[in-house]
C-alpha cells in the first residue's frame, strides 16, 4: 500500500526538507542580525515584536536566525513596529547572491532556472531585426 505525505493548502508537501544550501545564506543571516539588534535596541522581546507586527513569535526567531526569507511587506511591518525604516534595517548589509546560471544557489527548492546563453542569443537576434516604421498620429494640431 502506497502512502503519500499530507499536502498544505498551497499544494506543497508538509514537512518536506529544503536543501541546507538554501537557507540560511549570507543575506538572510545579515538581515536577521540587523533585526535582532534593532529589536534589542527597542527593548522588545520576540513575543512583543511578534504581537505588535501581528506575526508568529516563531517567525521572528526564524528571521533572526536566517532560516526564512520574509516578504517585503512583513519587513515593512516589523520596521513600523520597531520605529525604524527599511533602509535602516538593511543598513550595512553588503551581501549579494549570484544568479543560478552564474553558479549561485537557488533561492527556493522549486525555482525555475533560465538558459542564459540561449536567452542572450535570442536578444542579439531580436536587435538585428529592422525597427518598425513610426506610426503617424491622427491628431490634428
Amino acid at each position: 500500500m502506497k502512502t503519500t505525505a499530507p499536502k498544505s493548502s498551497r499544494g506543497a508537501i508538509q514537512g518536506a526538507e529544503l536543501s541546507t544550501s538554501l537557507l540560511p545564506n549570507p543575506v538572510t543571516l545579515a538581515l536577521g542580525q540587523n533585526l535582532k539588534r534593532h529589536r534589542e535596541a527597542a527593548k522588545k522581546t520576540q513575543v512583543d515584536l511578534a504581537y505588535d507586527a501581528e506575526v508568529e513569535r516563531s517567525r521572528i526567531s526564524k528571521i533572526e536566525c536566517g532560516y526564512v526569507n520574509p516578504s517585503l511587506l512583513t519587513l515593512a511591518t516589523l520596521c513600523y513596529s520597531l520605529g525604524i525604516t527599511l533602509p535602516t534595517l538593511f543598513e550595512g548589509i553588503t551581501a549579494t547572491m549570484k544568479p543560478v546560471a552564474e553558479g549561485g544557489d537557488k533561492r527556493r527548492a522549486n525555482q525555475a532556472t533560465l538558459d542564459k546563453p540561449a536567452q542572450k542569443l535570442a536578444r542579439r537576434t531580436a536587435k538585428t531585426v529592422a525597427p518598425a516604421k513610426p506610426v503617424k498620429s491622427s491628431r490634428r494640431t
